[in-house]
C-alpha cells in the first residue's frame, strides 16, 4: 500500500482502454487500494455509456484511456478514418466525462477525471498525425473545460501527454510507417519509456496528493519536448 497521500483505499475507479498504458494504470490503482472497473472497448454512443455506468452507484476516478491512433499520409486519409479517430478520442472522451461528472456530483464527494492524451497534441511528433494530433488537441480542450466548470464541485480534470512510451502497435491497415522527430533517439534524452512510467502520474492525479492540480496537461515523454 502506498503512503497515505497516494492511497486510493475505498475509491472506485473506472479505467477505459485496452492498451498497455491503461492496463498499467489499472494495476497500480488496484495496488493503491482502489476497486477498479476496467472497460477495454471504446465507448462511442450514449447507450453504451449508459450500460457502462448503470451498475455504478458511485464513482471517484475516471481514466479515459481509449485510443485510436496511427499516422496516415494525407492522400490516403479518408473521412471515415478521420471520423473513427475523432469518435474514439474526442466524442468518447466527452461522453464518458459527462457521465462521470453526473455520478460524481450526485454523490457529492468530488472526483478525478484523467485523460490519456499525447505530446503530439502540442508538438508534432510523427509525420501523418493529422487525425490523431488534432483529436487529442480536442481531448486537451475538454480537459480544461471540465476543470473550469466543475472545480467548485471538487471534480478535478487533468490530461497526461504520453510520448516516447513503448506501447501498442498501430491499427491494422495503417499504411504509413512511423517517421518523424518522435522516432529520433537524439530527441529522447531518457530513451524510450514503458507503460509503467505513465501510471505513477495517474496515481498522483487520482489521489489526495494531487488535490491542488487541475486543468493541466502534463507530459511524460522522456524529455522529448525539451530536446
Amino acid at each position: 500500500m502506498p503512503p497515505a497521500p497516494f492511497s486510493l483505499d475505498g475509491k472506485l475507479a473506472l479505467v477505459t482502454g485496452s492498451g498497455l498504458v491503461p492496463q498499467a494504470i489499472a494495476a497500480l490503482f488496484r495496488d493503491a487500494g482502489a476497486t477498479v472497473v476496467h472497460a477495454a472497448e471504446p465507448v462511442l454512443d450514449e447507450p453504451s455509456v449508459a450500460a457502462l455506468f448503470e451498475p455504478l452507484d458511485a464513482l471517484d476516478i475516471l481514466v479515459n484511456g481509449s485510443v485510436r491512433a496511427g499516422p496516415w499520409p494525407i492522400d490516403r486519409l479518408d473521412l471515415s478514418e478521420w471520423d473513427r479517430v475523432h469518435a474514439v478520442n474526442v466524442r468518447g472522451a466527452f461522453l464518458l466525462m459527462r457521465a462521470a461528472v453526473r455520478v460524481m456530483r450526485a454523490h457529492g464527494r468530488g472526483g478525478r477525471l484523467i485523460n490519456l492524451s499525447t505530446i503530439g497534441a502540442v508538438h508534432p511528433v510523427l509525420h501523418g498525425n493529422f487525425a490523431y494530433g488534432s483529436s487529442r488537441a480536442g481531448t486537451n480542450a475538454l480537459t480544461r473545460q471540465f476543470a473550469l466548470d466543475f472545480a467548485a464541485d471538487h471534480i478535478l480534470s487533468n490530461a497526461i501527454l504520453v510520448g516516447a512510451i513503448r506501447s501498442d502497435p498501430f491499427p491494422q491497415g495503417c499504411p504509413m510507417p512511423p517517421t518523424g522527430p518522435g522516432m529520433d533517439p537524439g530527441r529522447l534524452p531518457l530513451g524510450q519509456g514503458k507503460p509503467e512510467d505513465v501510471a505513477p502520474l495517474a496515481l498522483l492525479l487520482a489521489s489526495d496528493a494531487g488535490r491542488y492540480i487541475n486543468g493541466q496537461a502534463i507530459a511524460v515523454d522522456g524529455g522529448f519536448s525539451i530536446a
